[in-house]
């Protein structure tokens, strides 16, 4: 739980909101209390999709299949706004973490409390088909662990969220959480049935018996291609419960059991425990007690109806973050082993903090204690970092910056050395790292702020604190940072002043929500990609949007560019464009001209200005990664350089900026390539 930022409400309905519980790609969730002081978990959905009449459709469907659903393992739907100018939905509060925070905080439980808690699942999963609802993204974190035993959230949400995606073009995506997809749904079934969530079933058993997912971490294509392809690993899985999970993973949907012959198989149905002791170890146990007790506090600490919100200066502890120990005052927030100031919109330090400045940082010497302290033996790749894997090179082209799950660690990768290590807890699929171009900063986008790192000093700053933040770029000068923001209709794109602090410029019009951007050399104009193919290019100056695009496939926080002061590279269906936006004629694309639209997508499109390179990867729709591959083509003339027999496609591209080499993750996702950037063969590996 934390504080609400500036721009949550202090109401949802008749429900006042005492707490931020979290955020996802629907919405953000807020601990609150009705008029009896009943407590309810309150989902509020995100602007984007508020605006979008297919998607309040199918919420209200889904809606009342889900009230009609509620029993023992699943919260009661308490109330819903779905005509409202902001939709939103409140359920029963479970007093308890996500499987996902109770395992990797108190590690994985014992074959009798899995067994227990798969027989409750079971019956929600039973309970729920039987009405025709299926959930499409039961994971770790959508199954909450209350002293009576596991309760299944967000039935038939995510399904009504899948029926607003669908499409028939190339940008269709998948529904569902990566690592607990349907190898149907990686192969790209829009809507896949219930055996879908008797396959997730299976990984979530797995993921609650080893801390592991089935198919294994990295990035996601990754995993979704061993989902499709490979079998999942069960060594450490016990011979008791082995057999029925193995059944829950058949890559054939029809081949698995339904959810009445996995509950059956368990042991049939089971009441709700007494206590939380009954059924869960005592590290499990506590932690459900630390949940109660913070949930006593926060009620107990909120002003009287009527009062202005959560007494500022209150701390609000989440159970999930081993190392989240706050104590908040005006802007400052210390954390253990840090001081990180936090900057909302408009709002400045006023701490009187100074840091020691220099004009250029050396990456590799220029470095805080703590984080050279931090840093591992060797940066053997991907285990150094956890989960997806994002990287970019300093600016002097010495230290590669590679973020992932569990933070940023600085590498020097022509030594195979790690340097420094920053450890953050990185929700996927975030944290694209971006070095500012004095080599002295490293910042990322978060679902909640933007976090910049000053290397050598250790300064840890928030901008935009609270808000849903899908990308950042720094200015050339160094002086400010570019912040896109999500789902935030006042302002999209927000501009900070680095020295103070101080929210500079706010850009409006154009997107409800910014996946992607980036600012030109000269720091006037800024281009954003929003979540429905649109590009948008703002004077930075005057505030006014100067040109609009659409039909650019959403790829990460890194797929458009602005290559020159007036020149764009935004993505196509089947390559590139760049074009000048105060003269649309004067365009080039970059195409593969032999791809199949109806079999490959684009994955990753990058731009090296002093290489004077276009790199572009293709996939298959099915994500067989082994027909996957690249090609790269000459800037300024639009030449195909693409060599035979290169080394094919990588994830993740980073290129270094004086061309020397491309780095990126293999196919395999098992270690970090560096491959010459024309040829595309490989040269070097960690």
């Amino acid at each position: 739980m934390r504080q609400p930022a500036p721009h949550d409400p202090r109401e949802v309905g008749p429900y006042r909101v005492l707490a931020l519980l979290g955020s996802g790609g629907m919405g953000r969730v807020y601990l609150g209390t009705g008029p009896d002081g009943t407590p309810a978990a309150i989902k509020v959905v995100r602007a984007e999709y508020a605006y979008d009449p297919g998607f309040r459709e199918g919420f209200a469907r889904e809606l009342e299949l889900a009230r009609r659903v509620h029993g023992d393992y699943t919260p009661r739907v308490l109330d819903a706004d779905t005509s409202g100018q902001t939709p939103w939905l409140a359920t029963e509060y479970v007093m308890g973490p996500s499987l996902q925070d109770l395992v990797s905080g108190a590690g994985p439980l014992p074959e009798e409390s899995v067994r227990f808690m798969a027989r409750g699942i079971a019956q929600a999963l039973e309970r729920v088909h039987a009405t025709g609802l299926v959930h499409r993204d039961l994971k770790p974190g959508n199954v909450m662990v209350a002293a009576e035993g596991p309760q299944v959230i967000d039935f038939g949400i995510a399904h009504a969220l899948g029926d607003s995606q669908e499409t028939d073009d190339d940008d269709a995506r998948f529904v569902g959480t990566p690592a607990f997809m349907s190898p149907e749904a990686v192969e790209g079934e829009t809507n896949p049935g219930s055996a879908a969530d008797v396959f997730a079933l299976g990984g979530t058993l797995v993921y609650a018996l080893t801390g592991r997912a089935p198919f294994g971490d990295g990035h996601p294509s990754t995993v979704l291609y061993r989902i499709g392809h490979l079998e999942p690993d069960l060594d450490e899985v016990p011979a008791s419960l082995r057999g029925i999970i193995e059944a829950c993973l058949d890559k054939d949907p029809a081949a698995r059991p339904d959810a009445t012959r996995v509950l059956h198989a368990l042991g049939g149905p089971v009441a709700p425990a007494p206590a939380a002791a009954a059924w869960l170890p005592p590290a499990a146990a506590a932690r459900l007690d630390g949940v109660a007790h913070e949930y006593h506090g926060v009620i107990t600490s909120a002003p009287v109806s009527g009062g202005k919100g959560i007494r500022g200066g209150r701390a609000l502890i989440g159970t999930a973050a081993t190392v989240a120990l706050a104590l908040v005052a005006g802007l400052g927030v210390w954390t253990a082993g840090e001081a990180a100031r936090v900057l909302g919109p408009g709002e400045g330090s006023d701490d009187g903090s100074t840091v020691a400045r220099r004009e250029t940082c050396d990456p590799g010497e220029h470095l805080a204690p703590e984080f050279t302290e931090a840093a591992k033996d060797e940066p053997t790749a991907p285990n150094n970092v956890e989960g997806a894997i994002q990287m970019e090179f300093s600016h002097d082209g010495n230290v590669l910056v590679v973020a992932g799950n569990g933070g940023l660690a600085l590498w020097d990768w022509r030594e195979q050395t790690e340097l420094a290590l920053i450890e953050t807890d990185i929700p996927m699929p975030y944290g694209y790292p971006h070095f500012g171009p004095d080599d002295c900063r490293v910042a990322y986008a978060s679902d909640d702020g933007a976090h910049v790192y000053h290397l050598e000093s250790g300064e840890h700053t928030v901008f935009a604190e609270g808000y849903d933040i899908g990308s950042v770029a720094f200015t050339d000068d160094g002086t400010r940072l570019v912040v896109g923001s999500i789902g935030n209709m006042d302002a999209p794109v927000l501009i900070y002043d680095l020295e103070t602090g101080d929210l500079d410029t706010t850009l409006t019009g154009g997107p409800v929500s910014v996946h992607a951007l980036d600012v030109s050399p000269d720091g006037a104009h800024v281009i954003a990609q929003d979540y429905t193919s649109g590009v948008h290019v703002w004077n930075v100056e005057s505030g006014e949007i100067v040109a609009e695009g659409t039909d650019s496939p959403q790829l990460n926080p890194k797929g458009v560019s602005m290559v020159d002061d007036t020149e764009i590279l935004r993505p196509l269906t089947d390559g590139a464009r760049r074009v000048d936006f105060t003269a649309s004629s004067d365009a080039t694309d970059f195409v593969d001209e032999d791809m199949d639209a109806e079999e490959f997508r684009v994955h990753d499109v990058r731009y090296s200005r002093e290489a004077d390179r276009v790199y572009i990867t293709y996939v298959p729709v099915d994500f067989s990664f082994e027909e996957a591959y690249m090609k790269v083509w000459e800037f300024s003339t639009g030449e195909d350089l693409t060599a035979d027999g290169n080394e094919g496609f990588m994830h993740e591209i980073a290129v270094h900026p004086e061309g020397e080499v491309l780095v990126g993750v293999p196919a395999h996702g098992n270690a970090i390539w560096f491959v010459d950037p024309i040829e595309l063969r490989l040269v070097d590996q960690i």
